[in-house]
């Protein structure tokens, strides 16, 4: 896996675990390390702590993100493997929302293990999970809002949820078309601020601790 070498391709290492492509300027630079720090504030601020390790790749050109996360759609991926974890940037990915949006995966993951986090977490709960760090959609930070907007943008583009069980995987997520995403992104996100509304954050962290000691993820 090409990450696994980035400290001897074209990369500076600007900070530990945060690499930048050769002519990034130093505006981007910059940029880049002051949203990685709200990121981590903002990740904080919901986990109540950081943990994960994931090195963070900034690529500034199109075809080295391709190279590194193997697509060139999105303005950030998260790969996880039992030897390390990284974090693969593109422009569009020079934001907060984005950075902390992947930085929850990566959370997540370290808290369960890879193997785990593989086995058992649903594609839909670790999307959404996610969401609830990312902004772009729905800003609110009351938990009860922040559920009724995500619902409202739902219906902007299904009348019905994706049922749940139908995106399990990467591939029932992401593999049948950009519009089919967008649906089960939002359909994620309802489903996870909606029991953040009822019961709080801590009824995520019960079902993650939870899956922690049995191995079983049940929502």
């Amino acid at each position: 896996m090409r990450c696994f070498f980035v400290e001897y391709d074209s990369f500076q290492e600007i900070k530990p675990n945060i690499f930048v492509e050769e002519k990034t300027t130093k505006k981007q630079q910059d940029s880049l390390l002051k949203y990685v720090e709200s990121a981590e504030k903002r990740l904080k601020t919901f986990w109540g702590s950081k943990n994960g390790q994931a090195k963070i790749i900034f690529c500034k050109n199109l075809n080295t993100y391709q190279k590194y996360a193997k697509t060139t759609e999105g303005a950030g991926f998260s790969i996880g493997t039992p030897l390390g974890s990284w974090i693969i940037l593109n422009q569009d990915g020079l934001n907060v929302d984005v950075i902390a949006h992947e930085m929850c995966h990566d959370e997540l993951m370290t808290k369960l293990g890879w193997w785990k986090t593989k086995q058992e977490i649903p594609t839909w709960f670790d999307e959404g999970l996610a969401l609830m760090l990312d902004y772009r959609f729905v800003s609110s930070q009351d938990s009860i809002q922040r559920y009724i907007d995500y619902r409202t943008e739902l219906s902007y583009l299904s009348p019905v949820p994706i049922p749940l069980n139908e995106l399990n995987t990467q591939k029932d997520f992401f593999g049948q078309g950009e519009l089919f995403t967008k649906i089960a992104y939002f359909t994620s996100a309802v489903e996870v601020s909606r029991r953040i509304s009822l019961k709080g954050k801590k009824e995520i962290f019960r079902i993650i601790n939870k899956t922690a000691k049995d191995g079983k993820f049940e929502f």
